[in-house]
């Protein structure tokens, strides 16, 4: 997939002519004059932002392509494509993969939402590995706390931890 570098008209005409989509049929489903489509083709003016939208999904690319002015080529075949993840994903370490992969993903949430479906687990679980980290966070700072000042027990803690929000206060 090479990113072609284009004007935002250039990008929405070539998708359009590739898509076998007159400019007359572009406007019409857009609720805009051909004149409009056409100015927009020539760069004279750029789509709204709620047009972008709608542009993305009639021509089927992205509105990030749109606004940045780029076209990815067609995607090739889905098993294709996985065939070749498959071969380098045993090259590259796993976060480097994940970090990589978000800066392709224009939505993250839907993606979250597939994986924990695919995965059979809640959205909730990653609110309950938070809480739980951070009770784990808490638990050792306060054991530390604890050793560093000679507490004996934990009301010697409590006690020292509300003076100090008292004196925040």
């Amino acid at each position: 997939m090479d990113n072609v570098s284009m004007s935002i008209g250039n990008t929405l005409k070539s998708r359009r002519i590739a898509l076998n989509i007159k400019q007359e049929d572009l406007a019409e489903r857009l609720g805009v004059t051909d004149q409009t489509v056409s100015k927009w083709e020539r760069d004279l003016t750029e789509p709204k932002a709620s047009q972008v939208c709608q542009l993305s999904q009639i021509l089927k690319i992205t509105e990030k392509e749109i606004c940045r002015g780029t076209s990815i080529s067609e995607k090739s075949d889905p098993f294709d494509f996985v065939r070749k993840v498959c071969i380098l994903i045993n090259e590259v370490p796993q976060t480097e993969m994940l970090a990589g992969m978000q800066g392709f993903i224009d939505d993250e949430e839907g993606f979250l939402k597939m994986l924990a479906k695919v995965a059979n687990h809640p959205l909730e679980i990653f609110e309950i590995e938070a809480k739980r980290e951070a009770d784990m966070m808490a638990a050792m700072t306060k054991k530390i706390v604890m050793k560093q000042m000679n507490f004996k027990n934990d009301e010697e803690y409590d006690e020292y931890v509300k003076d100090l929000i008292s004196k925040e206060s």
